[in-house]
């Protein structure tokens, strides 16, 4: 243990005596482990894992695709939907539809963004809620009324209610109709972006939304689109109104919206960041051999003292160790704070505004090895190579002339060419990959979207009837 402490003291004061060493070795481990584990933490979250129900790899929009390609989501009636539930490759279909409503009874009314749902929906995603129950089946029985009970987002029952926990059981009136609180989502919920309270819908409604399918386990997408095509081509046949002629199923995963719009630039993004971790590792592989390089003269002396081979190796193994530690924890509090600004700086509407962003840790773990093994082993090669130092010729040599064997020379040529030409390509490289990605920024709109907004003021009969405009302002 003492003489441990002893190598980390000498490791300290070497790295105290050469800042500029150790500043720009800890940086570029720093910037490429910060920026590649936040990036790639973002693709996780935004792309990769969205949604968090249950089997999501089987949940999917049942959506058509038209005689030009375009895709959009399929409405049906409530028979049709009884009829697609008996296709076999589905295991469960559920119904969604969004509506603006008021809530009433208090002095000045608010609008809400409302989510109604057949009694298989929540069942179907399998997210189970942070109080109380979700909806299901008992709450809009086939053929009768829909109960008046309600399930309030986390993000509205934070807002409106202060997060009180004895919420269960309380009533909420929604367009002058009194509901009873049965349940709070839990924070990351995503079901209908941005939704502040779920109803329940009887299935034989006029629907007006879309529908979702649960696929059965190893049944493929296209496996899904062939079952369910004679269905659509008899709807299309009694109801042509309601689909474009010679409308295809086009079943789609639930991320494949998603990873559309955004996934061609967060890829592109998470390709510079990942070449910025490898341009990193490698400065720091060329500081650690011209460093080893440049303390030959410091070993030889060590070695002419009695330094054994094994704590001249043990030594440039600690030094390695603190540079590549203090890297990667510096990494990890960077990557924490780009990852808030990367959210905030994502368009809001492009994604779920729920999901849960954090860092990936097996991304974080991987980053980290990779910098620690990078800095350890070019840590060890001047480090074996000095070990058994010529003392005679070294001590011989101007402590500012390199001296060594001819193999060692050329191996040491040989690897800081190569580090060169590694961070030469992978500059270039990254360099292309900013380039694309900015031009996907700069792509025209066709308009000029600086200082425009879009305001939605939902106003229906007589629900502002008891709101004054001294209330109001």
């Amino acid at each position: 243990m003492t003489t441990l402490l002893q190598d980390i003291r000498y490791a300290s004061r070497q790295l105290w005596n050469h800042p500029g060493f150790a500043l720009t070795a800890i940086l570029s481990l720093a910037l490429g482990i910060g920026a590649t584990v936040s990036v790639f933490s973002v693709i996780y979250g935004v792309l990769l894992h969205p949604f968090p129900y249950a089997d999501v790899d089987r949940l999917a929009n049942l959506s058509i695709r038209d005689q030009k390609g375009n895709i959009s989501d399929a409405e049906f009636t409530g028979q049709q939907l009884r009829e697609l539930r008996k296709i076999h490759a589905f295991e469960n279909v559920a119904s969604w539809r969004l509506k603006s409503l008021e809530v009433t009874g208090s002095e000045i009314p608010e609008n809400v963004r409302a989510f109604f749902g057949i009694g298989e929906t929540a069942p179907m995603l399998g997210t189970p809620p942070l109080l109380g129950r979700n909806l299901g089946p008992s709450d809009s029985p086939d053929g009768q009324e829909p109960q008046p009970v309600v399930v309030l987002h986390y993000r509205f029952w934070q807002r409106h209610f202060n997060g009180d926990p004895a919420i269960i059981g309380m009533t909420l009136e929604l367009d002058h109709k009194r509901y009873t609180i049965v349940g709070v989502t839990q924070p990351n919920f995503t079901e209908g972006w941005g939704t502040d309270v779920y109803l329940p819908q009887e299935i034989g409604n006029p629907l007006g939304g879309g529908a979702m399918v649960k696929l059965r386990p190893g049944i493929s997408l296209a496996a899904a689109d062939a079952e369910m095509q004679p269905l659509l081509d008899r709807y299309i046949h009694e109801r042509p109104l309601d689909f474009p002629k010679n409308a295809k199923v086009d079943i789609r995963l639930l991320t494949w919206e998603i990873n559309r719009n955004m996934g061609p630039t967060l890829y592109l993004l998470f390709g510079a960041v990942a070449m910025l971790l490898a341009i990193g590792c490698s400065n720091v592989c060329i500081l650690l051999l011209a460093r080893g390089t440049a303390r030959q003269h410091e070993f030889a002396v060590r070695a002419a003292v009695g330094a054994g081979s094994i704590r001249i190796v043990r030594q440039l193994l600690t030094e390695s160790l603190m540079l590549a530690l203090t890297g990667a924890t510096l990494g990890v509090l960077l990557a924490s704070h780009l990852l808030v600004f990367i959210a905030a700086w994502l368009p809001p509407r492009l994604f779920p505004p729920d999901v849960a962003i954090h860092i990936n840790l097996p991304v974080l773990l991987f980053s980290v090895i990779v910098a620690l093994l990078t800095t350890v082993l070019f840590g060890l090669v001047p480090a074996l190579q000095m070990a058994k130092p010529e003392i005679g010729r070294v001590m011989q040599s101007s402590t500012k002339r390199a001296a060594g064997s001819v193999r060692g020379k050329r191996l040491h040529a040989t690897l800081v060419a190569a580090q060169i030409a590694l961070t030469l390509m992978l500059l270039t490289a990254a360099g292309a990959a900013i380039e694309s990605f900015l031009h996907l920024l700069r792509i025209p709109l066709g308009y000029d979207p600086h200082n425009v907004v879009s305001v939605s003021i939902p106003l229906r009969e007589n629900t502002y009837r008891l709101a004054s405009s001294s209330k109001l302002f």
